[in-house]
């Protein structure tokens, strides 16, 4: 782990920086405080996945083509200027602007990062670690969250515009910091990209790849309705009588849990079959869903922390499998393909949610999710357990 310490720092000290998230705690009660309801924010998040599936796939062949390290720094760059037309927004416009600019930032990311680490692992012969360093920058990077989570609380009862101009600061320098990264080869010398044949070449191992479809169509069945969670969690759980203030509490619990399983949950992924993992995943995602839509405050929290750990575990299952099926020379831009269709089908998801969550009995709601979950996720797997 020394070497990659070595090759890999200004990534790690990149990932840090941009831990500091002072807005995680407090985003939704900023929204509303600037007149949105839950519906509005439903609409607005789906800002975010229509400039992801706008900006997905040629910021993946801009990554291919001028390197990943300048992707990176151009989606820091970006995610700043949301976050400014964010905290000096008071219409629904401006903030779906930014959203929209957000969902650009993490079009130029997504897909970048991923190929950055490996192709440098890769490079050093270490690439079988990459689940392992997967693990690690989360864990690196939720330290970050965990410490901005508890003061971001504490800085928006202060000052509610506070969050976002330290965050602002943060991702400056996450952006400096990268400055210092050396980027693996991972093309031919003078190798000229046709952004076209790229196109197609990165679209066609996603279908044609069973193990890659496979498991695109799963992720689809556990996480669908987890903008229903998240985008309404800090107001359920105050209405249930969590007090304001322990809201960042509440999120640096989750960030600790997160750190901690960067660590432990890679090693369960080398430890154990990831298909069997896949299945425990599928079950857990359904029975805390349908324990989140119950008024117990200590069930819904207990229920919320396990479900902060899961897109990360599936995360370190999915970087265990996938670059294996994926050449160097495309990685980038099939893995922003890949994000592609699902931002593609995730826009209308947030508006849908946050509506869903304005108007039905939550208990019933949630309920109805775990269960879609349960047996969607489950029928998909017995039907494609030969091709993962």
């Amino acid at each position: 782990m020394k070497t990659t310490f070595k090759i890999l720092w200004p990534i790690y000290l990149s990932w840090f920086f941009v831990g500091f998230s002072f807005i995680t705690p407090i985003w939704i009660l900023f929204f509303q405080s600037r007149g949105l309801t839950l519906a509005d924010i439903g609409f607005i998040a789906t800002a975010v996945y229509l400039g992801s599936v706008l900006f997905e796939y040629p910021t993946g062949i801009f990554a291919d083509k001028y390197g990943r390290k300048l992707s990176l720094i151009i989606s820091l760059l970006l995610l700043i200027i949301a976050l400014l037309l964010k905290v000096t927004a008071y219409s629904k416009i401006q903030f779906f602007i930014a959203a929209f600019m957000i969902g650009a930032a993490w079009a130029f990311s997504s897909g970048a990062l991923q190929a950055l680490i490996y192709d440098k692992l890769k490079e050093n012969k270490l690439e079988k670690l990459n689940s392992k360093i997967t693990g690690l920058m989360d864990t690196i990077c939720f330290i970050g969250v965990f410490i901005s989570s508890i003061t971001g609380a504490w800085i928006f009862a202060y000052n509610i515009t506070y969050p976002y101009w330290l965050s602002m600061l943060f991702c400056g320098m996450a952006a400096v910091s990268l400055l210092f990264f050396k980027e693996a080869k991972y093309k031919e010398k003078n190798e000229k990209i046709d952004a076209f044949k790229q196109f197609k070449s990165g679209f066609k191992l996603i279908f044609n790849k069973p193990t890659l479809f496979s498991l695109l169509l799963i992720y689809f069945t556990l996480f669908l309705f987890e903008e229903a969670w998240y985008n309404s969690n800090q107001k359920i759980l105050v209405d249930i009588g969590l007090p304001i203030v322990f809201l960042g509490v509440y999120s640096s619990a989750i960030m600790l849990l997160r750190i901690i399983g960067g660590i432990y949950l890679p090693k369960l992924v080398e430890k154990f079959d990831y298909k069997k993992l896949i299945v425990i995943i599928i079950i857990l995602e359904a029975v805390t869903f349908m324990i989140l839509g119950t008024n117990f405050l200590y069930f819904v929290i207990a229920s919320a922390l396990i479900l902060g750990l899961l897109h990360p575990f599936w995360n370190y299952i999915d970087a265990h499998v996938v670059h294996k099926h994926i050449p160097s020379n495309i990685r980038a831009t099939a893995l922003s393909a890949r994000q592609m269709i699902i931002s593609l089908l995730w826009i209308p998801i947030p508006w849908l949610m946050g509506y869903l969550v304005n108007t039905f009995n939550k208990q019933t709601l949630f309920l109805v999710f775990g269960v879609v979950i349960l047996i969607s996720g489950l029928f998909v797997y017995v039907l494609r357990r030969d091709k993962l």
